[in-house]
């Protein structure tokens, strides 16, 4: 039977799926009802799986196993969901919002590994598949990109200012990443222009994008810097920074961390998480 709602489940639940919408980047607003016992949910995202009709919105409901109600709203005169019960939500969540939070997290990893190996790339996700789209002059992030992945040679013969050394650049690394990950992908590209840089499109499925960052993940990175960076921004927050200074002699290369007293107590909180009360020594904050 479906759980009974209360006020206070209701605010459970509405947190929960704010969480969920924010997380799959689903455009949507979020109310409680007037008595304060179910959700009214109004989709504004252009990932909508219905049309912007009641009924068709009844059917996708129903389809999906869903238990709640569609309306017209009479002022802004968007179909709004009427969610009464916690386990409504949570089949929205894991039948709508899921496929999408999982995909975008996918698409995230990829894009850190590469950021993890200085290739700046934009993706573009849907829950089956995504796009990975590198652009450089004579493509150049994708000739580190087969790099990576076992091929510094792949565009040795090629002259890739000229359209037909890209074409057969494309090529072969559409064959080096389907032979690196296990399974066919999808290449092209589209030539630069006077104001854009050539830029490869790899399509790839969501499990092949993770194979991929396996793959890139596993590969040593020349400078450790970017991939420290990144997870320092996400323990201590935006202001800290990482320089790396090669040395003269092999073994003399040094990291300098840069950041503020509150940044340092909580680098040094989560390094003692573990336990040990001890303090982190030679740590110099600025």
């Amino acid at each position: 039977m479906p759980e009974p709602a209360t006020a206070g489940s209701a605010a459970s639940e509405k947190r929960q799926l704010e969480e969920a919408l924010a997380a799959a980047d689903f455009t949507a607003t979020l109310e409680t009802a007037d008595d304060e016992m179910a959700l009214n949910l109004t989709v504004y995202s252009s990932r909508c799986p219905f049309d912007d009709t009641v009924e068709a919105a009844t059917e996708w409901l129903r389809h999906a196993g869903i238990d709640a109600t569609a309306a017209r709203d009479e002022e802004t005169f968007r179909v709004v969901l009427t969610l009464a019960t916690a386990g409504s939500v949570r089949t929205l969540i894991t039948t709508l919002l899921q496929p999408w939070i999982t995909a975008r997290t996918t698409a995230q990893q990829l894009e850190d590994a590469l950021s993890d190996h200085g290739l700046t790339s934009t993706i573009d996700v849907g829950t089956a598949s995504l796009n990975l789209y590198l652009a450089d002059d004579e493509l150049g992030s994708a000739v580190t990109l087969a790099r990576l992945l076992g091929a510094p040679n792949l565009a040795e013969d090629l002259q890739l200012h000229r359209q037909r050394g890209v074409r057969r650049f494309t090529k072969r690394i559409q064959w080096l990443v389907t032979g690196a990950i296990g399974a066919p992908v999808r290449a092209q590209v589209e030539h630069a222009c006077e104001h854009e840089a050539d830029r490869l499109t790899i399509e790839m499925s969501l499990e092949q994008a993770h194979r991929l960052t396996q793959r890139l993940t596993a590969a040593e990175v020349a400078d450790p810097s970017a991939r420290l960076q990144r997870h320092l921004t996400k323990t201590v927050g935006i202001g800290a920074y990482v320089a790396w200074k090669p040395g003269d002699v092999p073994g003399s290369d040094r990291l300098t961390i840069t950041m503020s007293p509150d940044q340092g107590r909580c680098l040094l909180h989560r390094l003692n998480s573990d336990g040990d009360d001890s303090p982190a020594r030679e740590l110099t904050t600025h």
